[in-house]
């Protein structure tokens, strides 16, 4: 195996390793809108100041799920679909 093929292996599995984490924080998402219904159900009024808190971070939870999942996603995408400037980069030689 020669250095260009090697980096280009390191480029797909980076690729396939940022793609799992795209799932995974599509996961996260998919079990915080699952408590989210659950915090909904919640009808004491005792819990009430409670709920209505767990509910606001429940929102920036999700929303920061959603944010890594797309961001990954991109990485996913750019290592196993293009990466020319990182390949690049890898096959510099130094003077």
């Amino acid at each position: 195996m020669n250095k260009e093929s090697a980096a280009w292996l390191a480029l797909r599995i980076i690729g396939l390793l940022a793609l799992g984490r795209a799932f995974l924080s599509v996961f996260g998402a998919a079990v915080e809108i699952f408590n989210l219904w659950k915090l909904y159900g919640v009808t004491l009024e005792a819990l009430a100041s409670q709920t209505e808190r767990l509910i606001l971070q429940t929102w920036v939870g999700i929303g920061l799920s959603l944010t890594e999942s797309i961001f990954f996603a991109l990485v996913a995408f750019y290592f196993l679909r293009k990466g020319r400037a990182i390949h690049k980069l890898l096959m510099h030689e130094s003077a």
